[in-house]
């Protein structure tokens, strides 16, 4: 499921409120808490994108009292707390997976490509969230397509790794320009005849 356009937004809001209340309501409308936080959060996951990945708990939390639910406050807090230091540890993980982007080591084509289409997914997730990790995420794009034009010019490199970098900056290059675009773009770069001339020069 793709993430949701801004123009449908308040509609996704208003059907992600209604699940929230309506799993609340399936499970006797208890008192609140961890546990019922972790149960809304994971039945969430199987209609929403992210689901429990992207709703937290103190929004699942501000929703029912809304609907006049009891909260165990001193334990959502704890509970909010632990979840969103939990999200950017798996956040920092997930640039650390692509930091090789930046390093002067020479990358394969496939690498690249790889490490691309992660970084894809990571700004698909972090826009969704409108976290602050998609500015560094741009940031580390930036920095490796810079990495791969200087890899490019490097005279220890032979002509076919020079060739490999310069179009691993020009990868990056599109996708920091169009990222959702990225994709279709490398499949009609790959299938064109100077992309297999130079190809066939590195085999």
């Amino acid at each position: 499921m793709k993430a949701e356009h801004p123009a449908n937004h308040s509609s996704f809001e208003a059907r992600r409120r209604e699940k929230v209340v309506n799993v609340w309501r399936s499970l006797g409308e208890p008192t609140v808490g961890q546990d019922e936080l972790r149960q809304i959060q994971k039945a969430m996951d199987g209609e929403f994108v992210s689901g429990a990945a992207v709703i937290s708990p103190a929004t699942i939390a501000r929703i029912l009292v809304d609907e006049g639910a009891e909260l165990r406050h001193p334990e959502i807090i704890e509970f909010d707390a632990r979840w969103r230091e939990a999200r950017l540890e798996n956040e920092a993980k997930g640039l650390d997976s692509i930091s090789s982007l930046t390093t002067a080591k020479a990358l394969s084509l496939k690498q690249a490509e790889s490490l691309i289409k992660r970084l894809e997914k990571l700004r698909q997730r972090f826009d969704r969230t409108g976290n602050e990790q998609s500015r560094q995420l741009r940031s580390l794009a930036i920095e490796g397509r810079q990495a791969a034009l200087l890899r490019a010019k490097s005279k220890s490199l032979g002509e076919a790794e020079r060739f490999a970098q310069a179009e691993i900056g020009e990868w990056l290059r599109i996708w920091l320009q169009t990222p959702t675009l990225f994709e279709q773009w490398l499949e009609l770069r790959k299938s064109s005849t100077d992309f297999q001339k130079n190809l066939e020069r590195q085999d």
